[in-house]
């Protein structure tokens, strides 16, 4: 077998102030041949993920932002629920006190007597208490009257139907039962 000969290139070196440009030219090229190909296959993949990343990010943020305004939004409504209704919250704090209430009813009828009967939970938050009331009134009209003021008074009360009312010569003889509600401690 007949050997081919393959002819050898022979670099001319060219020098400029004692620099092979040649040689230099050929470092330079190879530099660039590295670098295109750490970009081709180590940052251009980082940049990929990164931008993935980054929609992802992005999607999150905005669902955040919007959950954020409803809880705000919310928190809003509630706060300003809270404070309208403020009265009764602290009135569903207060422990009933009958000498209070004596001193509340006697504008429009006369108590004689006012008995605990029972103290109860109420759907577990509520404390209910009830009360039998004894009291004098000059009309049914006065009755009413102080239904209609109990949705001002400082405590949460109820009065149950049915009532009784029996004529005594000039008064009307009432019996009632009212419910006192009180928020359970701590809470």
């Amino acid at each position: 077998m007949k050997k081919i000969k393959i002819p050898k290139i022979k670099i001319p070196k060219v020098y400029i102030y004692g620099i092979d440009v040649i040689k230099n030219f050929v470092f330079f090229t190879l530099y660039i041949i590295i670098t295109l190909l750490a970009i081709a296959f180590l940052i251009a993949p980082a940049v990929k993920t990164f931008k993935k990343d980054q929609k992802k990010y992005y999607a999150i943020k905005s669902q955040y932002d919007a959950t954020l305004n409803t809880y705000n939004q919310t928190l809003k409504e509630l706060n300003a629920l809270k404070k309208k209704n403020a009265k009764i919250l602290s009135a569903l704090r207060r422990d009933f006190d009958t000498t209070n209430f004596k001193n509340f009813a006697s504008k429009y009828m006369d108590i004689k007597e006012i008995k605990e009967v029972n103290q109860s939970v109420y759907k577990e938050d509520f404390i209910k208490t009830t009360y039998i009331a004894k009291a004098k009134i000059k009309s049914p009209k006065n009755f009413y009257d102080f239904i209609d003021a109990l949705k001002n008074y400082k405590y949460v009360l109820r009065v149950y139907f049915p009532i009784n009312f029996q004529k005594d010569k000039e008064n009307i003889d009432l019996t009632l039962k009212i419910e006192h509600f009180k928020l359970k401690s701590g809470k």
